[in-house]
C-alpha cells in the first residue's frame, strides 16, 4: 500500500489472521446496516473535528444527552453560519442573478447585490419579483426563497427538491399519527419556562407572583399527557404571561403610542402588537429553514394540529423560542428607542410598519439571531440562529432514535 503524502510504501500481509478481521467486520457491518436505529456515534474521536458531516451527525451532542460521555461537549459545528439571509422589502423590485451574485433592482437599476455562496436564504416582502434563474441557482445550491405578504405574514417557501432522507420523514408522519405527548409537553414547557425568565428578569418585584405561577404552570406542562390539557396550560400561561409584559415596556409610560394592554393578533392593533406578530413571523421563517435543513417536514408538527397550509413543525419548534428572540427584540427597539411613532401606519383599524420601520426592524430582528448565547447543555457558545438548527437536528434525532428524550432550550 503507498501514501502519496508520505511517499512511503508499507507492506501487508494476507494471512489467515486478515482475513478473519475482515470478514468480522463484514458481519458487523451487516448487522448494522439490518438495524432500524443507526449506531451509536464515536465517543471523543479525533476523526469527528475533520468530518463534514459532524454538524448533521453531532455526535458529542446525542453522546452527552444519552450519557456515554463525561466531559463537556466538543463545538465541532461554527458557532454561526457565515451565510446570512438576505431581505427584499421595496414594493416593485426585482431580485435576480448576474453570474454568481444576487443582484437588487429596483426601476431597472443595480442597487446592491450579494454572493449567492454568501446568502443562507432569500425573504421577498409583497410585491418583490424573483427571477427564475435565480430560483433555479437556489434550488440547485439549497437556498430557500420564502414570501412575506406586505404585512408580514408568512405566506410561502419554495426550496427546491424535498430532503433526501425520506426515512427520517416516513418516521415523523408516523410519530405523528401515532401521538407523541412527551414532545409536545417539552415544547409548552419550554416555552412557559423561558417566558418566566424573561419576566423574571425584567419584571421586578411586581412580578412576582406571575413568575411563580409561570414556574408551577411549566412543571405541571412538563408531565401532562394530554394535549387538550397542555393547550389549557398554555392559554393560562399566556393570559398570566401578556398581562406583565406591558411593565417590560419603559417606553410605554413615556410614550402611548407604545401602551400595550393585551395580545390582538389578527388584525394587530397597536404598534406592539404589529411588533409581536411581525417577528413571530420572521421566527417562524427561519424555523422552517432550519426544519428544512435537518430534513424534517415543516408541516407535520407534534403539538399543533395539521391545517391546511400551517407549518405545524416550525410552530412546534418555535414555541421555546418566542420569548427568547421575538419579544427580546420588541422589548430592545422599544426600550432603546430604535423605533418611533412614525414607524408605524394605522389603516382601518390595524396597524401596520411602514417601508422605513420594517427595515428597522429586520435589522434588530438579525442582530438578535447573531447574538450568541452558552447552550445550557453543551456549555459552548452558539447564535441563535445556529441554536435553531440545532434544535431542530436533535428532534430528528429524537425521531431516529438516537436520544430517548427531547430537551428544549432554556436560559436562566
Amino acid at each position: 500500500m503507498y501514501f502519496a503524502e508520505t511517499r512511503t510504501r508499507h507492506r501487508i500481509p494476507v494471512d489467515d489472521e486478515l482475513v478473519e478481521r475482515t470478514l468480522s467486520a463484514l458481519d458487523e457491518l451487516r448487522v448494522n446496516a439490518a438495524r432500524d436505529e443507526p449506531p451509536a456515534p464515536l465517543v471523543d474521536s479525533p476523526k469527528c473535528p475533520r468530518c463534514s458531516l459532524v454538524g448533521i451527525c453531532l455526535p458529542d451532542e446525542v453522546n452527552a444527552l444519552r450519557e456515554r460521555r463525561e466531559n463537556t461537549p466538543r463545538r465541532l459545528i461554527a458557532g454561526d453560519s457565515p451565510a446570512l439571509p438576505l431581505y427584499a422589502t421595496t414594493p416593485g423590485s426585482r431580485v435576480s442573478k448576474r453570474g454568481g451574485r444576487v443582484v437588487l433592482l429596483e426601476d431597472r437599476k443595480e442597487v446592491d447585490s450579494r454572493r449567492l455562496i454568501d446568502v443562507s436564504h432569500i425573504a421577498l416582502f409583497g410585491n418583490v419579483d424573483a427571477g427564475s434563474a435565480l430560483l433555479r441557482a437556489c434550488f440547485d445550491a439549497g437556498i430557500p426563497v420564502v414570501w412575506f405578504t406586505m404585512g408580514g405574514w408568512f405566506s410561502g417557501i419554495a426550496a427546491g427538491m424535498p430532503p433526501k432522507n425520506v426515512e427520517l420523514r416516513m418516521r415523523q408522519h408516523r410519530a405523528a399519527a401515532i401521538g407523541t405527548p412527551a414532545l409536545a409537553a417539552s415544547f409548552v414547557s419550554g416555552k412557559i419556562r423561558n417566558a418566566r425568565t424573561l419576566i423574571r428578569r425584567h419584571g421586578g418585584k411586581q412580578a412576582s407572583t406571575a413568575v411563580d405561577q409561570l414556574a408551577n404552570l411549566a412543571e405541571a406542562a412538563e408531565n401532562e399527557r394530554s394535549l387538550d390539557t397542555l393547550l389549557g396550560l398554555e392559554g393560562t400561561a399566556a393570559r398570566i404571561y401578556f398581562a406583565r409584559f406591558a411593565d417590560l415596556l419603559a417606553a410605554g409610560a413615556e410614550q402611548p403610542s407604545f401602551a400595550f394592554e393585551k395580545r390582538h393578533r389578527r388584525p394587530p392593533t397597536d404598534p406592539v402588537n404589529t411588533l409581536l406578530s411581525f417577528f413571530y413571523a420572521l421566527l417562524i421563517k427561519d424555523v422552517t429553514v432550519a426544519a428544512l435543513a435537518a430534513g424534517l417536514d415543516p408541516y407535520v408538527g407534534f403539538y399543533h394540529r395539521p391545517r391546511f397550509g400551517r407549518p405545524a413543525l416550525a410552530l412546534d419548534l418555535a414555541e421555546e423560542f418566542r420569548s427568547l428572540i421575538a419579544d427580546s427584540t420588541v422589548l430592545t427597539v422599544i426600550n432603546n428607542g430604535e423605533l418611533a411613532e412614525g414607524d408605524f401606519v394605522a389603516r382601518a383599524g390595524a396597524v401596520s410598519l411602514t417601508q422605513s420601520g420594517r427595515r428597522k426592524a429586520v435589522g434588530a430582528y438579525e442582530r438578535r439571531m447573531r447574538t450568541e448565547l452558552r447552550h445550557p447543555i453543551f456549555r459552548y457558545k452558539a447564535s441563535y440562529r445556529r441554536t435553531l438548527e440545532l434544535q431542530a437536528r436533535l428532534l430528528a434525532a429524537v425521531l431516529v432514535g438516537d436520544i430517548a428524550e427531547y430537551r428544549p432550550l432554556t436560559t436562566r
